[in-house]
């Protein structure tokens, strides 16, 4: 049996992430290793004691512990993992095109999944070089007491075994209550920046690239269902119709900000709207004591500490409000915890969630075109209990079964001797 080895790096989600999975793969009676991603790294000889060569497997996010760490690397500048012939499968949660430097140094035996189907069709497009598996959103969590503040493991350690740490039987998930025996209205869990922050992105480069650039955002907002690589795409060719792959791929990474701006203008337009419309919203994340509001007494919210503080507030909530970070043929692990944390889920809709879900059957959808009537679903299903709990116990039951964190481990198993 394959060894694992996962990492937790200073990316909160990402090493809460990277737990649940190592937690998953121990039950399923892997020997797994967890490495901590920090200097000075004092794990050295327990990491080269652990692994067998061409026996152990790698299992990372956004490219965490391939980012040219001096760690994992010998004093020669050999690759840890292509000194030991460890695969790789990298599970990547944001678009390709915001690793442009990243992608061009890679193990020897590397393997991607994306999070999105437009996400893949990228990589296969401009990277048909590396392997990809199948699109595979992230899976959800549900609230356990639990869960520690930041790392669920000893300071000390540098090389953890989860099995000292783990146990099945102590995994204790409260009952889920009924959305109308909740306390919460509304919540939302994400963080909030001002789109006027990336204003001077768009401006360094003179007038001309700043009408390019808001030429871009303003096709964005005229057609929000649209991929955001194929815009970028379709203005650059008009444009800078000499551009090679390989400048087209650079160009896009350094117009990330153009992601963001898009992003979080429609966050704030969609928490917005139900503030103006007189429905409470309590944020959970940094930014929106800066959110501009004329409702301030509408708007609560807590900055985020840790996951744990945002699974715990969907487990209170009656509506999980979510804005998708523009995954336009894919699924945000938000969605997955609302359901299992027994929220019902207000969100704006993906080719691959139509095609997974119905509307108003295990969540609720609205339209970024159509963000008037966002607040009549939401109002309607507050004023209707028995609406919210059937809705809620389908979503808490189909994703019980199939979108937890032990799914996507025995999803991901196959790779193991593919990489």
């Amino acid at each position: 049996m394959k060894r694992l080895l996962l990492f937790e790096p200073s990316v909160e989600t990402l090493h809460f992430f990277s737990d649940r999975m190592a937690e998953e793969y121990t039950a399923m009676g892997y020997d797994v290793r967890i490495i901590r991603i920090h200097e000075p790294f004092f794990g050295l000889n327990a990491l080269t004691e652990f692994i067998i060569p061409h026996e152990t497997v790698m299992i990372t996010f956004n490219y965490h512990g391939i980012q040219r760490e001096a760690i994992f690397h010998t004093e020669d500048g050999v690759l840890l993992w292509d000194l030991y012939d460890v695969a790789c499968i990298n599970i990547i949660v944001d678009h390709p095109f915001y690793y442009y430097e990243e992608l061009r140094y890679l193990p020897k035996r590397y393997m991607q999944i994306c999070i999105d189907e437009d996400h893949t069709d990228y990589m296969h497009r401009f990277y048909p070089e590396i392997h990809c598996g199948k699109t595979m959103p992230l899976a959800g969590c549900a609230y356990r007491p639990e869960f520690g503040s930041g790392s669920s493991f000893p300071e000390q350690e540098d090389v953890i075994d989860p099995a000292r740490h783990f146990s099945p039987d102590n995994r204790i998930i409260p009952p889920v209550l009924s959305p109308a025996k909740r306390s919460t209205g509304v919540v939302f869990t994400g963080c909030y920046t001002p789109p006027d922050f990336f204003l001077p992105y768009m401006k360094r480069n003179g007038a001309d690239y700043d009408a390019f650039y808001h030429g871009i955002l303003d096709d964005l907002l005229a057609d929000p269902d649209q991929c955001i690589h194929t815009v970028y795409l379709r203005h650059l060719n008009r444009e800078l119709p000499e551009l090679t792959k390989e400048e087209l791929k650079n160009v896009m990474n350094k117009m990330i900000f153009l992601d963001l701006w898009i992003r979080f203008t429609f966050r704030g337009e969609a928490i917005r709207t139900l503030l103006d419309a007189d429905i409470p919203v309590h944020c959970i994340g940094a930014g929106w004591d800066k959110f501009p509001t004329k409702h301030d007494e509408r708007l609560t919210h807590t900055e985020y500490s840790d996951t744990k503080v945002c699974l715990k507030a969907l487990s209170e909530a009656k509506v999980s409000m979510n804005v998708m970070p523009w995954f336009k043929r894919g699924a945000h692990d938000r969605i997955y915890s609302s359901m299992l944390n027994g929220a019902v889920c207000v969100t704006d809709g993906s080719k691959y969630l139509h095609r997974h879900f119905k509307d108003r059957d295990t969540l609720c959808y609205y339209s970024l075109k159509e963000l008037h009537r966002l607040p009549e679903i939401v109002t309607g299903l507050l004023a209707r209990p028995d609406t919210m709990d059937s809705i809620a116990s389908r979503a808490y039951t189909y994703a019980k079964e199939h979108l937890t964190w032990k799914q996507f481990a025995k999803e991901l198993e196959p790779y193991f001797t593919i990489v």
